[in-house]
């Protein structure tokens, strides 16, 4: 049985979360192959000889993508099992199991991929926990999702097209120079709990530590295939801040002219100065920020449990010791007015992020998701909402706001995805 694992797209990074799930199941002696559509495109004839294929759908993008994928397989080879993880597989297993494929893993994946697949070649197994099927969700019986601590692995890297595929040019506009990107987790999940936040729905508040040496040893391997700089693309870089500052001290003794960019809260950079000061000199050279809106209903109404004050103090901190803010924004929310907007552009002038925004963050648009906590505030209840299979549309009660949002769109792009942050 040959097993191939296909990636959809993850934030136009080496996609991680396909290759832990190759790199697991080579470990376990599965014949298990690597593809990545979002720089090879997509290869049917490589499907059609694959007896169990493997889905990665970390964010929304990829979501959607994969069940046409999924669609696609089926036409060329309809007797191929097809399975979906990540996390957005997680928050949607539901829907997907039985309707567009036959298995869907929540949680962690590795190791449950692992065991689905040697049940699938009729081997033993450990159990198959973490994997729902079409029967799961007619008896309503979707189980919690598999978490565990150790199941890590050092990733192949290799399985993938080289890091040259990858580029990142906003990374190259915040850093001052053309880099060769990578990008690695230290921690799955996220402690907080903003209510928009799709990481909140798969994670519920759980953080899953990575192993410092596999973490040394991954960058190291990246290193020697030409990385020049590091994304940590964890939802909360701080949501092991000891490891975190511990690992940047020893990447730096090893590497002292790598340089870094991590994402954290605005809380987290007011709680941290003295370690930021530091980060600054060990290679880090901007930070991503979820700023969400500047406005204070907005904030509340996402539960970010910050203030305005508290953001631009964060900001202006962040400038002084050295480091770029990199911001991010839900610019089209349901809270704000026109006279927010006008706002809005004063707020970039004063805290002088103008020149740091991707422009993509001025299409950004709040994203309902099935089970997204945000669908119980009153506000969103309010709203006029069109339910879809996987999200909720909504329009704004004011339509010039709605009217303003489609007049900002650029045309689509290959390989410009218009999103938040790199987890959503």
């Amino acid at each position: 049985m040959d097993t191939l694992v296909i990636s959809i797209f993850e934030g136009g990074y080496q996609p991680m979360t396909g290759l832990s799930a190759t790199t697991a199941l080579r470990a376990a002696g599965i014949d298990a192959q690597f593809h990545d559509v979002y720089v090879e495109g997509s290869d049917l004839d490589r499907c059609k000889a694959s007896d169990t294929i493997a889905i990665a759908m970390p964010l929304f993008d990829s979501l959607q993508a994969g069940i046409q994928l999924a669609r696609d397989i089926r036409t060329v080879n309809p007797d191929a099992k097809l399975i979906f993880f990540g996390q957005y597989a997680t928050i949607n297993a539901g829907r997907l199991s039985g309707k567009h494929g036959d298995y869907t893993i929540v949680g962690e994946w590795e190791q449950p991929l692992v065991n689905l697949v040697k049940s699938l070649k009729g081997q033993a197994t450990d159990g198959l926990s973490g994997v729902v099927d079409a029967d799961t969700v007619k008896r309503d019986a979707i189980p919690h999702p598999y978490m565990s601590r150790d199941h890590f692995r050092v990733p192949d890297r290799h399985l993938a097209p080289g890091l040259h595929k990858y580029p990142q040019p906003h990374v190259d506009k915040l850093t001052g120079g053309k880099q060769v990107v990578a990008g690695l987790e230290i921690t799955r999940g996220c402690h907080h709990r903003c209510t928009y936040c799709s990481v909140f729905a798969a994670y519920d508040g759980k953080v899953i530590l990575i192993n410092e040496d596999l973490v040394v040893q991954d960058v190291t391997n990246l290193v020697s295939m030409g990385m020049t700089h590091l994304t940590f693309t964890d939802a909360d870089f701080f949501n092991s801040k000891h490891q975190g500052i511990k690992l940047l001290r020893r990447l730096h003794a090893l590497f002292p002219d790598l340089t870094y960019d991590f994402t954290t809260r605005v809380d987290h950079i007011l709680e941290n100065r003295d370690i930021l000061a530091e980060m600054a000199g060990l290679g880090v050279r901007f930070i991503t920020s979820a700023l969400e809106f500047p406005k204070q209903e907005v904030l509340d109404q996402v539960v970010k449990e910050v203030t305005v004050e508290m953001t631009e103090e964060a900001i202006d901190y962040v400038h002084s010791v050295g480091i770029r803010l990199n911001p991010t924004f839900i610019m089209f929310n349901p809270w704000i007015g026109l006279e927010d907007l006008v706002l809005f552009h004063d707020f970039l002038q004063r805290t002088k992020l103008e020149n740091a925004v991707d422009p993509i963050q001025y299409e950004t648009r709040l994203h309902l998701y099935k089970g997204s906590p945000l669908l119980n505030n009153p506000s969103i209840k309010a709203l006029d909402l069109s339910e879809n299979e996987f999200h909720y549309d909504w329009l704004h009660p004011d339509p010039r706001i709605d009217e303003l949002y489609r007049d900002s769109l650029t045309p689509v792009q290959e390989g410009v995805f218009k999103r938040c942050c790199l987890k959503c």
